[in-house]
């Protein structure tokens, strides 16, 4: 009789243990799972890049890649978000940057019962890793988390060299970053910008910068005197052909860049400032130095 109670102990016990093994593994489990909308382009990159695009179930306009991305149900733009848009898609975890807005919507959202994560948002290499490792820690993997930052230093540290080194053997180039305003009015991209970081990244120099923060009208006095080698735009601004057109404007014309019909159209999420940056910095340099490389092989 003491045997059998014995067998009867170890049984209950062993059952035991395996009941709390399988709470514990189901709710490891539930930690781990999360009903995402991603509110940031960067951040839906990064999420991507860390495998975890099985966990989104929403995003917002500024979510263009990768282009699966565009496949998943839009809350629209990050600077007026919609609390009913959002909260229709049943999401547990909000990952946003503080360009996410209203408050309002934010607060009606933590009131819902929903978690949001406020991402940092520095524009610089360092802060593209802590945006990385803060969606890492919010999805519960920082392994993985530290293993993206570290591939993406390495990416960077070497796209960076190599735009100093050209500058070493072909001297700083000049280029300013344009944005069309209303009526073809052209604003250029000053200090406190993506663009003017992204720029000095790719050891371009922005001229416009000693003079400006944010982005100011240029005037056709500030583009002579500013003469840049290239014109850049981003797509969704304006076309090539829409900002070839634009150089035969007064305010262009008479620049090196506009002579010479240098200028290039980015892509409209690559000033995002997510784990494709060191890509961003190798095109640019490319397009920049890469052009006298071609012209003194064609000599």
């Amino acid at each position: 009789m003491q045997v059998m109670t014995m067998k009867n102990m170890l049984k209950t016990g062993f059952a035991t243990f395996l009941l709390m093994a399988l709470v514990l593994l189901y709710s490891n489990a539930m930690a781990n799972f999360h009903r995402v909308i991603a509110i940031d382009g960067s951040i839906t990159e990064i999420i991507y890049a860390l495998g975890k695009e099985q966990s989104l179930v929403g995003r917002d306009v500024t979510s263009l890649y990768p282009k699966d991305a565009e496949k998943l149900p839009s809350v629209g733009y990050m600077r007026s978000l919609s609390a009913e848009g959002i909260l229709s898609l049943k999401p547990t975890l909000v990952l946003a940057t503080s360009d996410a807005k209203p408050q309002s919507v934010l607060k009606r959202l933590k009131d819902a019962g929903v978690h949001i994560q406020i991402v940092p948002n520095t524009y610089s290499i360092d802060g593209v890793k802590q945006k990385i490792l803060t969606v890492a820690r919010a999805l519960n993997d920082e392994s993985a988390g530290e293993k993206l930052a570290t591939e993406f230093q390495q990416k960077a540290d070497k796209a960076i060299a190599l735009a100093k080194e050209r500058v070493s053997q072909h001297g700083e180039r000049k280029a300013l970053f344009l944005l069309n305003a209303r009526g073809n009015q052209l604003l250029v991209a000053g200090t406190q910008t993506r663009a003017d970081e992204v720029l000095r990244l790719a050891a371009i120099q922005n001229p416009a910068a000693k003079d400006m923060q944010g982005y100011k009208p240029l005037t056709a006095e500030g583009a002579i005197q500013y003469n840049p080698n290239y014109i850049i735009a981003l797509q969704t601004q304006m076309s090539e052909q829409h900002l070839e057109s634009l150089l035969e404007q007064p305010a262009l014309k008479m620049t090196s860049a506009a002579k010479e019909k240098h200028f290039m159209v980015l892509a409209g999420d690559d000033l995002s400032f997510g784990p494709r940056l060191p890509e961003v910095i190798r095109k640019l340099s490319d397009k920049v130095y890469g052009q006298i490389e071609t012209n003194r092989t064609e000599d």
